[in-house]
């Protein structure tokens, strides 16, 4: 008699651990944005989404694919491979030629920024708010449904502050 009230007791706890476990389950997966969806709003305030790149979207489902893609893109790196290669993975292949000053490619062997003589400052290092690196990107080809202009506002986005972008 006993274990037929406790077997029905261990029964109602079962299920709220079912239930337990099973909203576990889905905190688990809203903590990746592309599966998330009750958390998805707080996804896109935190990754600044829409952004200018990549308007609102109408579904659910572009919106989380859009969360997904901001979050696990690589956004670090200066060098000419990283630009080429992001853009890969966007769908488009492009070609960069580096600059430094009147047109002349830079190169860290030969050029120098630490020896301008200016009168009383002689061989100090000196920095410009106004010094940029120049890159010329020039996109060959695009495939899949991007456009250049989502090409162009994307590498735009993730150029570090000291580096200008020409197109060509």
């Amino acid at each position: 008699m006993l274990g037929k009230y406790f077997g029905k007791l261990l029964m109602v706890f079962a299920i709220e651990l079912e239930k337990f476990e099973q909203r576990v389950t889905d905190l688990r997966r809203e903590a990746i944005p592309g599966l998330s969806r009750e958390l998805l709003t707080e996804w896109e305030r935190d990754l600044g989404l829409p952004d200018i790149c990549s308007p609102l979207a109408a579904t659910i489902e572009e919106r989380a694919q859009i969360c997904h893609a901001k979050y696990t893109g690589n956004y670090y790196g200066q060098s000419k491979q990283f630009f080429i290669d992001y853009a890969s993975k966007l769908g488009a292949l492009i070609t960069i030629q580096e600059y430094s000053g009147a047109g002349s490619v830079f190169r860290v062997d030969t050029n120098r920024v630490d020896r301008m003589p200016i009168v009383g400052i002689d061989g100090a290092r000196l920095w410009s708010t106004t010094a940029k690196f120049r890159i010329k990107i020039t996109i060959v080809s695009v495939n899949g449904n991007v456009s250049e202009q989502y090409i162009k506002c994307r590498l735009r986005q993730i150029a570090p502050a000291h580096i200008e972008i020409v197109w060509a």
